[in-house]
């Protein structure tokens, strides 16, 4: 028997991908990294796939998304599926910084699609936020910057984001 998902309105979205989604995907691989996960296709997903425990796996299709036997999102992972339309049309909550790696200081660059209450921050690799940049400020769209000067901060990876309108999109920066 065959689940079909037609879940309207989403909660994440991540940064544009390289190159425009496929017309169908099949989808077989797991994701058991933590880590956000997007997967678009112009009309149709179907997956047989596990999602891992703090994974965080979003499945856009312009007409249907269905789990199939195997399918399973784990205790612990976030899953959700948007029927929308996909393709080049739209311009998504996306975030970037420069420079990168840096030493005293980055600027964190980011696009808002519509106009909405924005949070901007950076956490540690565990997740720890080490510094709130933005908090529940209203913002145009359009692309906005904001510097980042980790006062305490030590060498190593952080992992600023920006959550706007219930969509998220994060990057990652090294400090020297």
């Amino acid at each position: 028997m065959r689940l079909l998902i037609t879940l309207i309105g989403c909660c994440l979205t991540w940064a544009s991908l390289a190159q425009g989604p496929q017309r169908s995907l099949h989808i077989k691989v797991s994701y058991e990294k933590a880590g956000q996960y997007l997967e678009q296709a112009v009309e149709t997903i179907e997956a047989v796939n596990k999602i891992g425990v703090s994974s965080a796996v979003n499945y856009k299709a312009g007409r249907s998304v269905t789990m199939l036997p195997g399918f399973e999102a784990r205790n612990g992972s976030t899953f959700t599926a948007e029927i929308k339309s996909v393709g080049g049309e739209e311009n998504p909550l996306r975030l970037t910084a420069f420079p990168n790696p840096f030493e005293h200081s980055t600027t964190i660059e980011y696009y808002l699609p519509t106009d909405g209450k924005v949070n901007v921050w950076v956490t540690d690799v565990q997740g720890k936020v080490v510094g709130q940049l933005v908090q529940g400020e209203e913002q145009t769209a359009g692309k906005h910057q904001v510097e980042w000067k980790p006062q305490s901060a030590e060498a190593g990876i952080y992992i600023p984001m920006v959550e706007a309108n219930r969509q998220k999109a994060t990057s990652r920066v090294v400090k020297k």
